[in-house]
């Protein structure tokens, strides 16, 4: 009989056109996690076993206390298997947690006011809590928010699932909680094995695209460990906006508060050099200038004047 995939309905059956499917857990990440799951088991149990039996010698015989450890080590080592087995399935509440939780409280609201009271004034509350929300702008833009964050959570496993490398046996990034930032949202993310900061860089374009965002950064997380990291999705600048600041109300006056700007003075500025009010340099002497021979000024009559000289250098 061949293995079918946890939760792909059958082709004969269920909602959707004959012949569809949804995979929630592939079948390789489902067997990677069962042979885990059996690993951990006898492991635990060799571990958890022989503890339990030593220290169970110190109260009972010898032949009393191999039984105890196997039947410890039988019940932690099946706990833990069983943890491992259903981790994809942990992952998916994981990943819709928030929603069912919104979802339980909406519903078992509606439930313990409609016991309590009509289901008129159950449903009048409800829209006037809706109404308040969608009328106060700083409620609004809070319930906007958060509803980003649940929705680039999805599109974020939608992108790993999609285009960003994982290992053989198909385990995602594990999405943690995202929170809204100024420019848009924060998710922290930790990586598997195989992946790295580096290479989700050369895809954060598609994955902009994919969380109908202007931009994505990738931050380490942490400063120990490099698979803890954190995504910004953008969506907005808050740096282009003109806002006023308290620093102008300390500038000096200059112009007098009564003074407008119609009485202002005038003030030409210059765009050319006014030549006229350049003083001309001094006229240079009409007669000729002296010729200077080897740096020597000549003297009066004509002749090179003496220069003076050392007299132990007169045999040069």
């Amino acid at each position: 009989m061949p293995k079918r995939t946890f939760g792909t309905p059958n082709n004969k059956g269920g909602f959707g056109r004959r012949g569809s499917s949804v995979t929630v857990i592939q079948n390789n990440v489902q067997y990677s996690y069962l042979r885990t799951a059996k690993i951990t088991f006898y492991v635990v149990l060799a571990i958890v076993g022989l503890f339990a039996a030593v220290i169970s010698t110190y109260y009972l015989p010898p032949l009393a206390a191999v039984p105890v450890g196997l039947v410890a080590g039988t019940l932690v080592g099946g706990l833990v298997a069983g943890v491992v087995a259903i981790w994809p399935v942990l992952r998916v509440i994981w990943w819709w947690l928030p929603e069912t939780t919104l979802t339980l409280l909406l519903v078992g609201g509606w439930w313990a006011l409609a016991e309590r009271t009509n289901p008129i004034i159950t449903g009048v509350v409800y829209a006037l809590v809706i109404g308040i929300v969608a009328a106060v702008p700083v409620l609004r833009h809070l319930m906007v928010a958060l509803a980003w964050c649940l929705i680039v959570r999805h599109r974020l496993r939608t992108c790993f699932n999609a285009f960003v490398h994982t290992d053989r046996h198909g385990h995602l990034p594990f999405i943690g909680w995202a929170k809204p930032i100024p420019v848009g949202e924060r998710v922290w993310v930790w990586l598997r094995p195989g992946l790295s900061a580096a290479q989700l860089e050369t895809q954060l374009d598609r994955i902009a695209v994919a969380c109908w965002a202007t931009s994505v950064t990738v931050t380490k997380a942490s400063t120990s460990n490099s698979a803890r990291i954190r995504l910004d999705i953008k969506r907005r600048d808050v740096l282009g906006a003109v806002i006023g600041s308290p620093l102008t109300d300390e500038l000096p006056t200059i112009i007098p508060a009564d003074t407008t700007s119609s009485s202002r003075s005038a003030f030409t500025v210059p765009d050319q050099l006014d030549l006229v009010d350049v003083p001309e340099p001094d006229d240079p002497p009409s007669g000729p200038r002296p010729n200077r021979r080897n740096g020597r000024t000549p003297a009066a009559n004509g002749q090179p004047a003496a220069v003076a000289t050392n007299s132990d250098d007169d045999w040069i």
